[in-house]
């Protein structure tokens, strides 16, 4: 029983995190984070139910993504990508106005991660969400000097909103005229274009990169900028993959079944939490290790 009970954590701190910025700041994150800690909590329940816990967890990611993309992308028409989040950076510099936009990633990447690492990745991500369904059966290992390119990608993603602010390209008020309401649907639908194609690109660069390297996280390892940005905070995070106490028997399948190709085995043979800042929290680990040596 107490394990279904602790099922219902994840909707209780997307309540908590929807109520005290709900009614303080935007009513929106009623709908934003509600949803994600509901899904999560549903991800976590059908992964008992089901014994699953893979499964569960791609239909949390599934839905969570759907949150995004209908509410946020389609309706509230918002571009969630990192060249936004920068520009929205700058306003804030400029204006000192902090926007729900930099709230939502402040939480969701930079803060967050202090406590659940990157759980975002392995359990809410949107571009995570479709590539987890490719139907590759193959985890292969990724060569490291193939990761590096996140690095230029990541600054290639922060130097766009510079160039375009330097130019003089005024993404916040570049619409305005006498009519408020077109300044703010012509907002809406930069943000909303800008957000849409970033969505089209990363799932064609996933979806690639999955089928050339024969792994479905292979976008995450080597493409995805955002990553880079919450290795940091990841690295001191509260929660952590633990060994249990139980001899490691060295059989090796929880490193078989990590998507993000860290070395699970010789953090647990060593009686070590798992420090790498590249683990998505999955718990594909746990739930393979035949000796519950893994918690």
């Amino acid at each position: 029983m107490k394990k279904y009970l602790d099922c219902i954590f994840p909707f209780l701190i997307g309540t908590a995190l929807s109520v005290s910025l709900g009614l303080t700041i935007w009513v929106g994150f009623f709908f934003v984070f509600i949803p994600i800690g509901l899904s999560i909590s549903i991800g976590v329940f059908l992964s008992i139910l089901l014994n699953n816990p893979d499964l569960g967890r791609k239909i949390s990611l599934s839905i969570i993504s759907l949150v995004f993309l209908v509410f946020l992308g389609i309706m509230q028409r918002e571009n969630m990508q990192i060249e936004e989040t920068v520009i929205y950076l700058a306003y804030f510099i400029s204006t000192g106005i902090f926007t729900r936009v930099l709230i939502h990633y402040a939480i969701a990447k930079v803060f967050g991660p202090l406590i659940w690492g990157r759980g975002y990745c392995g359990w809410a991500c949107y571009t995570a969400a479709l590539l987890e369904w490719l139907p590759i059966k193959e985890n292969r290992h990724i060569p490291k000097k193939y990761t590096y390119i996140r690095i230029p990608v990541l600054i290639i993603s922060l130097l766009i909103p510079f160039i375009l602010i330097q130019s003089g390209y005024d993404y916040m008020t570049k619409h305005v005229d006498s009519s408020i309401t077109s300044f703010v649907e012509s907002k809406k639908l930069d943000q909303f274009i800008w957000f849409l194609v970033g969505y089209i690109l990363y799932y064609i660069v996933g979806i690639i990169l999955a089928f050339v390297f024969k792994k479905r996280r292979a976008f995450c390892k080597v493409f995805c900028p955002v990553s880079l940005i919450m290795k940091l905070p990841t690295r001191v995070s509260l929660v952590k993959i633990n060994p249990t106490g139980n001899k490691c028997i060295k059989c090796g399948k929880c490193n078989e079944v990590c998507p993000m190709d860290v070395d699970v085995r010789k953090y647990i043979e060593n009686g070590q939490k798992v420090l790498s800042t590249e683990c998505v929290f999955c718990r594909n680990c746990i739930n393979i290790c035949p000796v519950k040596a893994i918690k």
